[in-house]
C-alpha cells in the first residue's frame, strides 16, 4: 500500500516547480557554484534559484559542500546519488514528450477550436 508519497504522483511533487527541472540538468553536468548556476538560468530570480536549491538538497536531490577549489567560502551543488538515479526516467520522460508533444498540440488545438 502506498503511502501517498511514494506514489508517481508523489514523486512528481519532487520535480514540480517551475525551475527544478533545469536546475538538475545543469547540476547533471557536474557541481556547480550558485553564481554559475544563476548564470546559467536565464530569468530565474535569486529566491526562486535558492528556494529551488534547498528544497532539492532537502528532499535529498542535491547536496552542497564547500568547494574545495576556492580559497574564500565558495558552495558547490552536486546532485546525489539519489538526484543522480533520477536521470534515466527524466531522459525517458523526454523521450516520450519528443514522440508525442504534436499530438498534444493537436489535442490542444482542436480542444481550443470546439468553443464550449
Amino acid at each position: 500500500m502506498s503511502n501517498g508519497w511514494a506514489s508517481p504522483q508523489g514523486v512528481i511533487t519532487l520535480i514540480d516547480g517551475r525551475w527544478t527541472l533545469p536546475v538538475l540538468a545543469q547540476l547533471g553536468d557536474g557541481g556547480r557554484r550558485y553564481q554559475e548556476l544563476d548564470d546559467a538560468l536565464d530569468g530565474v530570480s535569486h529566491k526562486v534559484l535558492t528556494d529551488t536549491l534547498r528544497r532539492a538538497e532537502r528532499d535529498g536531490l542535491v547536496a552542497r559542500h564547500l568547494d574545495p577549489g576556492r580559497v574564500d567560502t565558495a558552495t558547490l551543488y552536486q546532485l546525489t546519488e539519489l538526484g543522480r538515479s533520477l536521470e534515466e526516467p527524466l531522459a525517458a520522460l523526454e523521450r516520450w514528450s519528443d514522440a508525442h508533444w504534436p499530438e498534444i498540440e493537436e489535442a490542444r488545438r482542436r480542444w481550443n477550436q470546439r468553443g464550449d
